[in-house]
């Protein structure tokens, strides 16, 4: 577990191996991006080359003892906090391609917890390291003791906030850390990896790249076959939106909102083919396309109706991650869709 192993994210990385060689780190950072693109990695990588034993420019030798205990989640003097249920989840799988439930909140006996663990002078490491794993998910009395934290840090303490949603947390955190953006890989670099690590084919790479949008962990986890299944069940439900009366389509989005994480599916899905339909309608060249092939025949919804359906979806999405009912973005997205 070293910085080289990080992929496609040269400029955050490269910032804080300059810090490090230099001593210079700031006392906290905030990671912000997509999920699955190597914010809570890196961060686990920067505690490894805090506290290993012969690390080097690359961070973490990997295979000491205190890089082994940061890779395995038992090192005593670096902490990960996390929703609750993320935590088992984490504890079960460790995979950063699991989804948190936007219910989920960090609540303020995991954050006094948390104090006073960092309290203390390291164990048996340089510094202690706390990662704050999905910080948006602090709630309102957990983001002010955490505040506190930040305003006096402990003298041998790094802190770590990890999070998708960088402007849900309060402006008075953010302004206490140094904030280093990570970048979506661009489809190109991602469909490479996919075809090397899984042995994929150029137009299932492809495919899952587009969809995942630029997130290794979710490309990681997906199964072309599924997501192509799972499209043509999104085309059926779109083609039958207009046919039904408004108490069928409530009925329906209530079946969709009991399954969060399809749901999120279904929305990719939806911002994949709408934008197929535009640059289609732009460029007529279907090799640009994710789904080629499927564009459909006939003229199709105009050009601002695309637009406005593509910016009702990724609204959609942006409403499910900040923990609105799913029930009630469901219904929206349904009802809006099936207006002719």
């Amino acid at each position: 577990m070293n910085f080289s192993s990080i992929i496609g994210q040269d400029r955050p990385v490269g910032i804080l191996q300059r810090a490090l060689a230099n001593d210079a780190l700031a006392h906290a950072y905030l990671f912000s991006g997509e999920p699955g693109i190597g914010k809570r990695t890196t961060a686990l990588v920067l505690a490894a080359a805090l506290n290993c034993d012969a690390s080097g420019p690359d961070g973490g030798c990997g295979v000491c003892p205190s890089c082994r205990k940061v890779a395995s989640g038992s090192h005593p003097d670096v902490h990960v906090l996390m929703p609750e249920s993320e935590d088992q989840r984490f504890l079960e799988a460790a995979s950063a391609a699991e989804a948190r439930k936007a219910s989920d909140e960090i609540k303020i006996d995991q954050v006094r917890e948390a104090q006073d663990r960092i309290a203390l002078r390291p164990f048996e490491g340089r510094k202690k390291v706390l990662i704050v794993d999905g910080a948006e998910a602090m709630n309102e009395a957990s983001s002010n003791a955490f505040l506190k934290t930040l305003e006096e840090p402990p003298g041998e303490t790094l802190i770590v906030l990890v999070t998708s949603l960088p402007r849900d947390l309060l402006p008075t955190i953010r302004s206490r850390c140094q904030e280093l953006q990570f970048q979506p890989l661009p489809r190109r670099a991602l469909a490479d990896l996919l075809r090397e690590r899984r042995g994929l084919t150029e137009e299932d790479a492809w495919f899952l790249a587009a969809l995942s949008r630029g997130s290794i962990g979710r490309a990681l986890a997906m199964e072309a076959q599924e997501e192509r299944e799972a499209r043509e069940r999104f085309l059926s439900l779109v083609d039958g939106l207009g046919g039904l009366r408004p108490d069928e389509v409530l009925s329906l989005a209530e079946g969709i909102a009991k399954d969060r994480e399809g749901f999120v599916r279904l929305l990719d899905l939806g911002v994949e083919w709408l934008r197929d339909r535009v640059v289609f309608g732009q460029t007529g060249d279907e090799r640009l396309l994710v789904f080629p092939g499927n564009i459909g025949q006939g003229a199709g919804p105009s050009l601002p109706r695309l637009l406005q359906d593509l910016e009702l979806f990724a609204a959609s999405r942006t409403h499910l991650e900040r923990r609105v009912s799913a029930q009630l973005v469901a219904e929206n997205l349904l009802l809006k869709l099936g207006k002719p």
